[in-house]
């Protein structure tokens, strides 16, 4: 086949979709699919939390609370942190969608988070678990979903749809709370494998179903036919001019180096990035949340239902009150935000970790993790991304957002190394007094320097932003 065969075909594929983007209920199905792929990515992120000390357990053949699982799960986890490593080759792998198209990556990175989970459940060594949450961890943080979600939606809708989808898709994190109540045998840690299974067939029925329901986005689709339906002498033009306003933007932009220097030069955004840090570090607790629940069984202060209750019921308040914090963040400015979800994220904490010490009722032990976990990501998110980006000039906007969050990165990095050597020195039957002791005064040191350092940038000009 030459390639002008392959171009009218392609032609005639795109001008199927464009079609296809007028039909009357495309959108309604996409927004559906989207949804659902929302879900598995949510399902696939949380999955490995909601069983993980069955899974050790399994894995290495010993007994939660012993000395035996305090190692073993330590050591583990900080081999596990090592499989975030594949996170630098994530950005490279994005941009293909923007020369490939968002299609072929909806399908194959929800697809991919089926296999991950698959590679997972089938393993018999920790060393193949491994390579199972590498695939996990590579496919999940991927978003294309998102991407559609913006390129398909009215401009007057994109934000609403964005957070609808994305509280629908948390709220479904409760499933894994049912179903670790309806296939996990609490006397056979084995079982844990049997949660991994809805997941694992939604991923792979979803990523098929995406090849038929759903087409290249409008914007993709427009541009790719202008470029085939040119002649070689508008292409090479064309090209001509991106390659002019490529290096045009390149002189205009700053280096990741010469963002990192802004950063830590000036007054607000060196403020911001320490807040930004602490609040990764305090992020940790999320990673051992179902040690602590187990914690609690162990103690006598949870009962093996009331753990399932709080996994089902934690997940829908953090849905729940993510959406409404949405609305105060934008309603009373972000410092003020700031300091009520702060307080979300303290108080949560400490009920959780008291009911995991001592007996409360399962209910209220749910909702105050999702009460906490709701102010804790929300503040994080408004840090990296909406402060930042309001206390940023726009030729150095993006490249500043994104350096953010590889020191985000670096205090996730540092986190999830502390837990699990606490994990070893401290064992995990008192993994909610010493991780409790040890974040709410950081969450505390981080509000106090926002208050102190960080300036409201609520009605800022974003156009009018200067270095100074």
């Amino acid at each position: 086949m030459n390639n002008s065969e392959k171009e009218m075909r392609e032609i005639a594929r795109l001008e199927k979709a464009s079609a296809f983007h007028k039909h009357k209920n495309y959108f309604a199905i996409l927004v559906v699919v989207l949804t659902v792929v929302y879900i598995v990515d949510e399902l696939t992120s949380s999955v490995r939390g909601a069983v993980d000390s069955f899974t050790i357990c399994d894995l290495f053949n010993t007994t939660f609370g012993t000395p035996e699982y305090d190692r073993a799960a330590g050591t583990f986890g900080l081999v596990t942190t090592g499989c975030y490593l594949i996170y630098l080759i994530s950005p490279f792998y994005k941009s293909l969608a923007d020369k490939i198209g968002r299609k072929p990556f909806l399908v194959i990175n929800t697809i991919g988070m089926g296999v991950g989970m698959l590679v997972a459940i089938i393993s018999s060594s920790p060393a193949v678990y491994l390579l199972g949450v590498v695939i996990m961890t590579f496919f999940t943080p991927n978003d294309v979903q998102v991407i559609y979600i913006m390129e398909c939606a009215p401009k007057e809708h994109r934000a609403k749809l964005c957070s609808i989808t994305k509280g629908i898709a948390l709220i479904s994190v409760s499933l894994l709370g049912l179903f670790v109540k309806l296939f996990v045998n609490r006397e056979n840690p084995a079982t844990w494998r049997n949660v991994y299974i809805i997941p694992i067939i939604l991923a792979f029925v979803i990523g098929a179903g995406a090849i038929f329901f759903v087409k290249e986005t409008p914007i993709y689709t427009q541009k790719r036919l202008q470029y085939l339906r040119a002649s070689e002498e508008e292409r090479k033009a064309q090209e001509a001019k991106e390659k002019a306003d490529q290096e045009a933007e390149k002189k205009k932009n700053v280096s990741v180096f010469g963002a990192f220097k802004f950063i830590f030069k000036n007054p607000q955004t060196r403020a911001v990035a320490i807040v930004a840090m602490l609040f990764s570090f305090a992020t940790g607790y999320t990673g051992k949340y179902q040690n602590m629940i187990e914690a609690g069984v162990a103690r006598g202060a949870i009962t093996a239902a009331g753990s399932d209750l709080i996994l089902m019921f934690y997940p829908v308040i953090n849905g729940l009150l993510t959406l409404v914090a949405g609305f105060l963040i934008d309603a009373l400015g972000r410092k003020k935000a700031a300091l009520i979800l702060g307080l979300w994220t303290a108080v949560g904490l400490g009920v959780f970790a008291y009911g995991c010490m001592n007996p409360l009722n399962p209910y209220v032990t749910g909702f105050a993790y999702g009460f906490s976990i709701a102010g804790l990501w929300s503040i994080s998110d408004m840090i990296f991304f909406v402060i930042t980006s309001e206390s940023t000039p726009t030729e150095m906007r993006s490249t500043v957002v994104g350096s953010m969050q590889l020191l985000g990165m670096v205090g996730m990095g540092f986190n999830m190394v502390f837990n699990n050597v606490v994990t070893m020195i401290a064992g995990s039957m008192n993994l909610p007094f010493v991780l409790t002791l040890t974040y709410l005064p950081i969450v505390a040191i981080a509000l106090t320097i926002m208050m102190l350092k960080v300036k409201e940038t609520k009605d800022v000009d974003l156009n009018n932003i200067t270095i100074d």
